[in-house]
C-alpha cells in the first residue's frame, strides 16, 4: 500500500488540530469539487465566527455561498474582519491585503456620492440596506455590485459586526 498526500482541511492558524484528507488527481482537475472545499472552508470559518461572538444570525448562508455570492464581515468601525473565499475572484484582493480596511476602499471616482451617503447613513442607525453600486477592482477595473448589508446581532441583541452579501450585477 502507498501514501496518499494531503491537503489541510482549515488552515493551522485556526486549529493546532489539522484534518486532512487524501488528496487525488482528480481533486484538482474538478473546479465543482475545488469550489464546494471553498465553500466549507467558508461555512466553517463562519460558524466559528457566529460561535466566538454569540451571533443571532439568520441568513441562508450556505445556499448564499453556493450561489457565488461573496460575503464580508466588518466591525462596528466597519473595518474588514473576514471575507469569503470569493472576495478574492470578484475584487482582486487577498484577504490579507484587505484586513483592517474599510470597504469603501473599493468604491472610486464614478461611485455615486448619494449612493455612498445613504449607505453610511443606514450603517450609523444599524439599519438593513440593500443597493446597486459601482466598485473597483484591485486593478482599476470598474464594476457593478449588488450589495446587501445587515447588521449582525447577539441573542442579546447587541449589534457587534456588519455582515456585506454582495454579488457582480451587469
Amino acid at each position: 500500500m502507498f501514501n496518499l498526500p494531503t491537503y489541510p482541511l482549515q488552515s493551522e492558524e485556526e486549529s493546532t488540530k489539522t484534518a486532512y484528507a487524501p488528496l487525488f488527481c482528480w481533486d484538482i482537475a474538478n473546479p465543482a469539487l475545488a469550489r464546494r472545499i471553498l465553500i466549507h472552508e467558508d461555512l466553517f470559518a463562519l460558524n466559528k465566527l457566529i460561535e466566538l461572538y454569540n451571533w443571532s444570525l439568520d441568513l441562508k448562508i450556505k445556499q448564499l455561498l453556493v450561489d457565488n455570492y461573496t460575503m464580508i464581515v466588518t466591525n462596528l468601525n466597519q473595518e474588514i474582519t473576514w471575507v469569503s473565499n470569493g472576495f478574492e475572484s470578484m475584487t482582486g484582493y487577498t484577504s490579507k491585503e484587505v484586513a483592517g480596511k474599510r470597504p469603501s476602499f473599493l468604491q472610486g471616482k464614478k461611485t455615486n456620492l448619494k449612493t455612498k451617503t445613504l449607505i453610511r447613513e443606514k450603517l450609523t442607525n444599524f439599519e438593513n440596506i440593500e443597493i446597486k453600486i459601482l466598485n473597483y477592482r484591485k486593478d482599476g477595473e470598474a464594476y457593478w455590485c449588488m450589495v446587501k448589508i445587515h447588521p449582525i446581532r447577539t441573542k442579546n441583541n447587541v449589534v457587534t459586526h456588519f455582515i456585506a452579501i454582495e454579488k457582480e450585477v451587469h
